[in-house]
Order: structure tokens, then sequence, then C-alpha cells
């Protein structure tokens, strides 16, 4: 397979912090007349959660409260990583955001996106996620926090990829794997037989290209947006974590409207979440053809290996029911979701 080396340039953290600073000061409360509605949204405008914001959130909302209100977005993080966009919702500075789980420590449900093997497949985690799992996380983080959590979009199922032959559980054994800084997800791949190397998103490419870890695991959108199918040569497909970003308001924002425009905001973040799911789930099946076509080895996990990982990682399952007392129920709650 050809590699190529792909820079991506980005703004220094100086240029980035004065850039934040002047799109949140320069933003008005009125706009056009209408209420100005900032959404931080901390994926790109490509994916899934950001189109749905913008092709149907947004018009719905303006439209539907006769341009009470204005949305306005902004994709890629610009405002902020997860956690700084989320304290900023919390606190008031933007209205609402659009993140994923990087508040897990400080609001522990917010760690059930992670937990592995507990759905079946995307479908039914959708099913999870827009149901019966979704109400219960959101009723505990409107306890703890001041946000509401108004929809639940995809945040991608994560495979693994690697250098190195990857098509059995057995493949494990001694590779190099770099994951996230998420005791979970550590865990994982330790009870695999992985070496886990513990690094940021940016220095993956590199990682890669240079051997210093032999795989990852991330959606296959996120391996074909960043590039590293060009530094990677095998795909195994786990859906071993099916992950979740969540869209929350303010509490500021929510008490200042009165039922009707919250009845809209609520409708309109549905519409926005199934729009989301429909297009994750149609591009699942062309994110894996893309692989193919840049001659990666694909491989489908198998029921036989699903059901042997799963057997394998017991002890992910041992530390999360040491931490978390209701975690053995929540997996219990899933598998009875139809």
């Amino acid at each position: 397979m050809k590699h190529t080396n792909i820079v991506k340039r980005g703004l220094t953290g100086f240029t980035a912090c004065v850039m934040t600073a002047g799109l949140l000061s320069g933003c008005s409360s009125q706009s056009n007349g209408g209420k100005l509605v900032k959404v931080a949204i901390c994926v790109s405008s490509q994916t899934p959660a950001a189109i749905a914001m913008e092709e149907v959130f947004k018009p719905m909302v303006e439209e539907q409260t006769d341009g009470r209100y204005s949305i306005q977005l902004y994709d890629s993080g610009v405002l902020g990583a997860e956690k700084v966009t989320y304290d900023y919702t919390r606190s008031g500075i933007v209205e609402m955001c659009v993140v994923g789980t990087s508040m897990w420590s400080e609001t522990p449900v917010m760690t059930i996106p992670d937990f592995p093997f507990v759905f079946r497949d995307v479908e039914h985690a959708r099913r999870c996620y827009q149901g019966e799992l979704g109400d219960y996380i959101t009723e505990e983080v409107e306890k703890e926090q001041p946000v509401q959590l108004l929809g639940w979009f995809p945040n991608g199922a994560r495979e693994f990829t690697s250098n190195k032959e990857l098509n059995s559980l057995d493949d494990f054994q001694g590779q190099k794997l770099r994951m996230p800084n998420n005791p979970i997800h550590v865990r994982l791949a330790e009870s695999l037989g992985a070496n886990v190397v513990i690094m940021d998103m940016g220095e993956v490419f590199t990682s890669l290209e240079q051997g210093v870890v032999d795989g990852q695991d991330n959606p296959l959108s996120t391996v074909k947006s960043e590039g590293w199918y060009e530094v990677q040569d095998y795909v195994y497909n786990t859906d071993h974590i099916i992950t979740s970003l969540e869209l929350f308001a303010g509490d500021e924002l929510w008490n200042s409207m009165d039922e009707a425009d919250q009845k809209v905001f609520e409708e309109a973040a549905r519409a926005a979440s199934d729009a989301a799911w429909d297009m994750y789930i149609d591009e699942m099946e062309s994110d894996k053809q893309f692989m193919i076509d840049q001659g990666l080895t694909v491989t489908d996990l198998s029921e036989e290996d699903r059901a042997a990982m799963i057997e394998k990682i017991q002890p992910v399952y041992d530390y999360l029911d040491s931490e978390y007392d209701w975690a053995k129920d929540v997996r219990e709650m899933i598998a009875n979701i139809e």
C-alpha cells in the first residue's frame, strides 16, 4: 500500500485562543431580530451530527419560532475542545453544544457510551440511546448539571486497525495499540492482549507511520478523515464500542424559554438526531468499501470471536462493577431493549 504523508495545517494555540475570544465576544444576544443561540460542535462540518444540526435543527427552530431564535453553529471545535465547550454551555458562555463523553469523570453515567460490547449492533445502539437508556442517562445528568440533554447523535462504532495482521482474537497478542486516555478503553485493549500506548489524536498519524504503535481503534469515518488508512493495512470490524454525541442546552437558555419554545427545541433535536443516525448508518458500508478500495484487508467480527472477546474482557466489566454500583443494572437494561 502506498503511504503518503498528510500535513495538517492548524492554528497555533495563541491564534486559536484569540479567534475563540473574538467569536464569543462578538456575538450579541440578538441577531436579525431573534435571540442568538450559539452552538459549539466538537466534530467537523462533514459529520452526520454537524450536517443534521445545519440542515434540520437550525431551520426547524428558526422557522417554528417565527424567527424568535437565530441559531449560529460553530463546528470543528472552533470554540474549543469538548470539555471546554461543555463547560461554556454549563456557565452560559455559549447556549448549546454537541459534544462526546469527555465529562465522564464528573458525571459518571456518561461512561455508559464507552461500555464495550453492550450493543448488538448500531441499530440497537440507536434504539437504546433514543429510548430507555438515553432517558435514564438524561435524567441523571440533568439532576447533577445545569444543562438539558436534548438529543443523541452517533459518534461512531469503533473498529481496530493495524499494520500487523489483525483478523482474529489471537492477533491482538503483543500488538502496540494507541488508545485514548480513558480507563475503559485502556483495560479493554489490555484484556485482549495488546500493549497499550496512550496518546493524543494529533500524534496518531505519525506514530502509525513510524511504527511507534501498530494500530488504534476508532470509527472508520475517523480513519478516513484523518488519513490513517494510508498508514494501516488491516481493519477488524468489531463495533466493540458504539459511542454517542449529545446535544446539550444550558439551563440559562432553557429557563429563559416558555414551554412552547422548549417544545420546538426538543422536536428539532429529535428530528436532527433521527437524520444523523440515518446518515451514519448509510455511510457505514461506504466507509468499509473505501477501506477495501484503498487496499486494506477488512475482516468482520464473527459471532464466535465476539463471544470469545466478551469472555476475555471480563476484567473490564469487573472494573465497571467495582466503580459504579449501577453498571450491571445498566448492562441488563441494554440487553433487554429489543
